[in-house]
């Protein structure tokens, strides 16, 4: 065993001496022990009821939202409950998205997401409707793939061609005008 760890000290100090990468490895296995093992109470700590959750509009909702959970297997309506509670605190202002699921607990959306329905057997999920080409300007709308000389973008709600599109040339909203005029390749040139 001390002769394999020796050789993959060995191949790993390649750029420094053995000792060096023996301390960095044991400090780094130091860490993620440590790091476990606070991070285990740290997550403990938010099943704890904070005075503060009573004020986040968000909380009745996550109670209405997690009601709907399946009753088996066991354990999902209190993971949709710690998660919501936690999506919550981070995102008083992000939306509740979809139904509760064995396989999907929780989906909450940021400010400025939009919730994009179930279909099928997807799960209900959340989308920029400004920027995401799978989803542009609402829910399920594709804009076209690439090709050769194609670079599609949603800018705005709007499919644009990222790579001819003189007002969204290369990214959106990046204009050609001046002495580069025209859009090539997703680059303004001459």
């Amino acid at each position: 065993m001390s002769e394999a760890f020796d050789r993959l000290a060995m191949m790993l100090a390649r750029g420094g001496t053995r000792r060096t990468v023996l301390k960095s490895l044991g400090g780094l296995l130091a860490g993620v022990l440590l790091g476990g093992v606070t991070g285990k109470a740290r997550a403990d700590d938010d099943d704890d009821d904070d005075d503060d959750d009573d004020k986040n509009p968000l909380k009745e909702a996550c109670e209405k939202f997690c009601k709907g959970c399946p009753k088996k297997p066991g354990g999902v309506h209190k993971h949709c409950k710690k998660m919501c509670k936690a999506f919550a605190k981070k995102n008083p202002t992000g939306t509740l998205c979809g139904t509760c699921t064995m396989t999907t607990p929780f989906t909450g959306c940021v400010a400025g997401a939009t919730c994009c329905p179930a279909v099928g057997t997807a799960a209900a999920f959340c989308a920029n409707l400004q920027t995401d080409v799978a989803n542009c300007g609402k829910c399920g709308t594709v804009c076209p793939k690439p090709t050769a000389t194609s670079i599609p973008g949603c800018c705005s709600g709007v499919c644009k061609d990222l790579a001819t599109d003189v007002n969204n040339c290369g990214t959106c909203g990046n204009m050609c005008t001046g002495l580069t005029p025209r859009c090539v390749a997703g680059k303004c040139v001459a």
